[in-house]
């Protein structure tokens, strides 16, 4: 179990705990310096503690704001991901992380800026409620001059605090910035997400308002910086006792003097914007990615053909100039007769090695269906190509299941329609084997597991396919598939089933595998395969609901093998886009 932690989980948390520490490290750094450095002594006396909090919450937001596009720049990571052995295995599966790494990133920052919010709602009411000193007069503890206050209580009396939050820049921006992180951290709930992807897709591009508040947020430079606190200074006592401090004006001292005692006069400066600063990194590399899709979006796209499958699926046949795939991947299509500005991730069906590219479509939602229509769904009538609608592809863009050909044994496990990716695996696999292509893929163990028997259909010939000419060439060893019928299944099928008992191919798939009844038992299937393949590296590929998935993240670190070799060596894969 330790072992096989160490395998599937060390090396994500090497990378996120990394993470973690420079967000721990930073606050600490940025805490410290406003707590100790002369520089902000006088903003400490007016401010004290919160403003502390609100610079080590602000430096943890500008830190993730470098982070927070590039794991959304997928022509990055699949350019990173496909430069082969030069990418160790390990470090692509951190990449297929991108997206849980890009929600963690997301939820730093809004809690971060819920810490920098509550900190200056604090300095708001202080500033708003200070009185201003009068210089000449002795007082209580450290006095400040008037300069050392925030710039803007030199331009207005205020005494509401509400009124002092919207009289800035930084109040403005600042309450702009909240609004739109509501708004994107409540449209990306799960629920939402899934069903009302509109709501999400055009809430989460509130992103551009974010980043040019944030670019703004600190252009007044309301922190006043004293210039002259740190250098050398004397101190000269004179015949009538009278301190003179000549130099530097070192705030701690100058403060407590008495109103006889002579210091320089403090000078201050604003202190200058940042956040655009960091966030010009990211943003390049994001403006650059947005370009590269733009221009793929402009290349033709051919629909060849539209094929009908059971199951509420389509299946779309397409043809691009120059474009070429690989088995696993994905892209993002964009058919704006239905829907001009969203675009909807598939897993091509195809292999590398046909002519065409595809993708299978599950009628579910609103947009699937206005496509599903515009294709001719429910038509008799042959539709010529130019009665299609104009479809724009984005991609194709690498995913762990590409990965499979890199293992000595691959383990494909589907769930509904999460088998999509996996029927361009099998493809592929099959016209490798029959060209006589070398791979170091040697076994290929398929499960699937449906909810109905209707789901088996559309995919079932392909597999029917490829296992049918595999024993034909005497490789039948080498694909072992496992059906799995959780739900759904009425009298007639078991009746069916009876009537099929001796025959050679199952009554429910016509597959020479047969359909087993019920939800996999992944302990003894774990078990078996960690017997049959000692010493060896399983690649588990995933794709289906998260209930299953951690189910078998858990199996692959409990079967693990140990170091010593024992065992196979389970590494977990998970379909993420």
């Amino acid at each position: 179990m330790v072992y096989g932690w160490v395998v599937n989980e060390l090396p994500r948390w090497i990378v996120f705990g990394s993470w973690i520490c420079m967000n721990i490290a930073l606050f600490i750094y940025q805490f410290y310096n406003f707590s100790v450095l002369p520089r902000y002594f006088y903003s400490r006396a007016v401010l004290r503690e919160a403003l502390m909090f609100a610079r080590g919450s602000a430096i943890i937001i500008n830190f993730n704001i470098i982070l927070i596009l590039l794991p959304v720049c997928r022509n990055l990571i699949s350019l990173v991901r496909g430069t082969g052995r030069c990418v160790p295995r390990t470090m692509k599966r951190i990449l297929d992380k991108n997206l849980t790494f890009h929600k963690a990133v997301a939820w730093t920052i809004i809690a971060a800026s819920a810490m920098h919010t509550m900190a200056h709602y604090y300095n708001y009411e202080r500033i708003a409620s200070v009185t201003r000193p009068n210089p000449t007069t002795p007082m209580e503890g450290p006095r400040y001059p008037l300069e050392a206050l925030p710039t803007f209580t030199l331009l207005f009396v205020v005494k509401d605090p509400l009124t002092a939050c919207f009289i800035t820049y930084a109040g403005i921006t600042g309450h702009i910035i909240l609004v739109v992180l509501f708004l994107m951290m409540t449209s990306s709930i799960e629920f939402i997400r899934r069903s009302y992807f509109e709501v999400f897709w055009y809430t989460h591009h509130l992103f551009i308002i974010f980043l040019t508040g944030l670019a703004f947020h600190q252009f007044q430079q309301l922190l006043p910086v004293q210039n002259n606190a740190e250098g050398t200074y004397f101190q000269n006592l004179t015949a009538e006792g009278v301190i003179n401090v000549v130099g530097a004006h070192p705030p701690a001292l100058c403060s407590l003097l008495p109103a006889k005692g002579v210091c320089p006069e403090a000078t201050f400066k604003g202190a200058p914007p940042l956040s655009w600063k960091f966030m010009l990194g990211g943003l390049f590399i994001y403006i650059i990615e947005r370009i590269v899709r733009f221009i793929r979006s402009l290349q033709r796209v051919v629909i060849i053909k539209v094929v009908q499958h059971p199951s509420k699926t389509i299946e779309i046949q397409m043809k691009k100039r120059g474009f070429t795939t690989e088995a696993g991947q994905y892209v993002f299509i964009n058919v704006p007769s239905v829907a001009l500005f969203e675009w909807h991730p598939f897993t091509l069906t195809s292999s590398p090695e046909e002519d065409y590219f595809s993708v299978h479509i599950r009628i579910v939602g609103d947009w699937t269906q206005e496509l599903s229509r515009q294709l001719g769904d429910g038509r008799n009538a042959f539709q010529q190509s130019w009665e299609l609608p104009i479809v724009a592809i984005d991609g194709p863009f690498g995913t762990a299941s590409e990965d499979v050909f890199e293992h000595d044994v691959g383990m494909l496990v589907g769930a509904g329609i999460g088998v999509t990716p996996f029927a361009s695996i099998l493809k592929s696999v099959f016209y490798k084997l029959t060209s006589e292509k070398k791979i170091s893929l040697k076994k290929v163990y398929f499960y699937w597991i449906c909810p109905e028997p209707q789901s088996f259909e559309w995919f079932a010939d392909m597999l029917s396919s490829v296992e049918g000419q595999l024993t034909a060439k005497g490789m039948s060893d080498f694909l072992d598939i496992h059906i799995y019928l959780s739900r759904g299944w009425k009298d007639k099928d078991a009746f069916a089933v009876y009537l099929h008992e001796g025959e050679e191919r199952d009554a429910i798939t016509g597959l020479q595998a047969r359909t087993h009844y019920g939800r996999p038992d992944w302990s003894k299937i774990f078990d078996e395969i960690s017997v049959s393949h000692s010493n060896t590296d399983v690649g588990v590929f995933f794709c289906g609901p998260p209930v299953l998935s951690h189910n078998l993240h858990d199996k692959c670190n409990e079967y693990t093998g140990r170091s010593d070799g024992s065992g196979a060596r389970f590494l977990y894969n998970k379909e993420n886009f």
